[in-house]
């Protein structure tokens, strides 16, 4: 049995992961084509139910139905903002923004106005969360983390579960 496969007998329906224990969030197949390797893909038998684990220290980054349809952050094409704590990666997958680019800011300016940039570039219909960022939506909510994270003032309030309500 390939190693990625996790043997815990906890079953995901009940909309936690099986590693970890914390709440999922739904993801699309859309996401999950875009995002997991191929030899990933191949060995799931169908990319419908998952949900994203956002839990910092868990390498699980998607879990389905099963136990056995667990998805190691290694085996996602890129590194998952939620799971790392390098400055340099990124935030933003859409417009390639960074957590450092963020901190640079604030520490510049006392604010980020990144967080504006990307609410205007989304309202334009330039963003591509379902395909870029690996938990499925919109990084707002991540980004004005970062950005209170860092001592700055967030130019408008979000809740910090994503959503960017631009659409």
């Amino acid at each position: 049995m390939p190693k990625s496969f996790l043997t815990s007998p906890v079953s995901s329906s009940e909309g936690v992961c099986p590693r970890c224990g914390q709440a999922g969030r739904s993801v699309s197949a859309t996401t999950l084509k875009s995002l997991l390797r191929p030899e990933t893909r191949l060995r799931l038998r169908s990319l419908a139910g998952f949900q994203f684990c956002a839990t910092p220290k868990c390498e699980v980054a998607y879990f389905g139905p099963t136990a056995r349809d667990s998805v190691l952050a290694a085996e996602v094409r890129v590194p998952i903002f939620q799971k790392g704590t390098a400055a340099e990666r990124l935030v933003c997958y859409c417009f390639q923004h960074t957590v450092a680019e963020i901190q640079q800011e604030v520490r510049a300016a006392g604010t980020s106005r990144i967080a504006t940039g990307i609410k205007t570039k989304c309202a334009q219909g330039l963003d591509d969360c379902e395909h870029t960022n690996p938990q499925g939506s919109c990084c707002l909510g991540n980004v004005r983390r970062v950005i209170r994270e860092a001592g700055g003032t967030n130019p408008s309030p979000t809740s910090d579960t994503g959503g960017c309500g631009c659409h």
